[in-house]
């Protein structure tokens, strides 16, 4: 996964340029496709597209190496501080599970 930094403040999503200073994002760099749960909650009642889905974990994962964090769906359950790993990507919705590693 790439991560893109400027001022200390890094993203997973491209951007031309920093939002606090407005000069070029140029630091880039790959970072592992791994993680901790640092949030989540269990969406019960979904928006139409997603209703068959319901119930499912929505997740804020602290990114491995990296101060970024990624909204991310879950399958299972998951509790704060869980590591987890990308399983694939939907329609641009990043899709994780659980993982053994620390």
């Amino acid at each position: 996964m790439r991560v893109y930094e400027c001022c200390g403040v890094e993203s997973v999503t491209k951007k031309v340029y920093c939002s606090i200073c407005r000069q070029e994002i140029k630091n880039e760099r790959e970072v592992p496709d791994e993680g901790t749960v640092y949030s989540y909650t269990v969406i019960h009642i979904a928006p139409a597209e997603y209703a068959e889905l319901a119930p499912y974990v929505v997740a804020l994962v602290q990114l491995k190496d990296s101060k970024a964090k990624l909204t991310v769906r879950i399958y299972g359950d998951v509790q704060i501080g869980d590591p987890v790993q990308l399983d694939q990507i939907v329609d641009g919705t990043y899709i994780y599970k659980k993982s053994n590693a620390a």
